[in-house]
Order: structure tokens, then sequence, then C-alpha cells
């Protein structure tokens, strides 16, 4: 019989290395979310014209994906401001990516609609599969990947008082050298 010793890995003098390595690893598993730094999850969605959004397209390039919805006050002050950037910048430079989060069909062929003169690259996520890929849970949510194709930055639930902050930061992002 066996009392008093647990066998195996489970020894006493084992329990505070494996406990400080669950310890150290809880981090990086618990959230899981992307951060700065990462590369972003390579397919988009279909473009309102049908065409697959695939992010390594856009390599060389910086690439701002909004998540928005029509009912979200700040995403639709948002949208002109993006889209005064992509028409300023050109989209040899910048390609902005709108993602229609969490609306059918109908309100996203109505919005297209309205938004048929703007230069933004629309794009319908009725299911909200491309924005758990991209761990939306709220919007406005912005994921801003540098010209490495790595993820630059990540805004969530920002005001419209901040976009002119975010055109500094693609400024900046742009005037970087690629390593």
């Amino acid at each position: 019989m066996n009392r008093g010793r647990t066998p195996g890995p489970w020894r006493a003098g084992a329990r505070p290395v494996l406990a400080l390595s669950l310890l150290l690893l809880a981090p990086a598993i618990a959230s899981g979310k992307l951060q700065v730094g990462d590369s972003p999850p390579d397919k988009l969605g279909r473009t309102s014209t049908g065409e697959h959004v695939r992010l390594a397209d856009y390599r060389g390039k910086i690439v701002i994906i909004s998540f928005w919805a029509s009912w979200c006050g700040p995403c639709r002050r948002e949208l002109p401001v993006l889209a005064s950037i992509q028409e300023k910048a050109t989209r040899d430079k910048v390609v902005v990516l709108a993602v229609n989060w969490r609306q059918s069909a109908d309100q996203f062929r109505s919005i297209k609609q309205i938004l048929k003169k703007t230069e933004l690259t629309l794009i319908s996520d009725e299911s909200g599969s491309a924005g758990r890929a991209y761990d939306v849970d709220a919007i406005p949510h912005m994921i801003v990947v540098g010209r490495d194709g790595k993820i630059a930055s990540i805004h969530v639930g920002y005001s419209e008082a901040e976009i002119p902050q975010f055109v500094d930061e693609i400024n900046d992002l742009w005037s970087q050298t690629e390593e």
C-alpha cells in the first residue's frame, strides 16, 4: 500500500513546478484573443460583389478592418472618415475593409446601396463568423494591419472623438519603413 505518498509526477516536489508552469501559461491560454503583433486570420469573407477577401492579397499595404453596424452611431460617423482615408491614400497604400457585423442580407443590401459611391470594400458578416474569428464582441471594432501583415493596433468601443488619433496612427504606420 502506498499511504501518504503520491506516485509519479504528482510527487510533492513536482507540484510547485507544475503549478508554476500552468500559472505562466494561463494568460496565453485564457485570452486566446488576437493581440498587437499577431497575424490575423487570412480569410475575412466576401465583398458585396461576391469576391473572396484574403488579407494575404494586401501584403505591403496598410489594411483597416472596421466591424460596424448601421444601428451603431459611432460606426456611422466613422465610415465617411474611413472612406476619405481610402480615397486620399489610394488603394496602393491603404485598403479599408468595412465589415457589416451581424445584420441581415436585406439590411446589407440597403446599406450597400447607400454607400455605393464610396471606395470602401464592403463585406457582409451576417452570421458573425468573421467577427468571431477576429474576436469581435462589441462595435465599433477596428483592427489595423501593418504592411508586414501583423496587427499594428486594435481599437474597441471608441468614440468619434478618437478617430483623428487613428488617422495619425495610420499615417505613422505608413511613414515607417518596412523591415
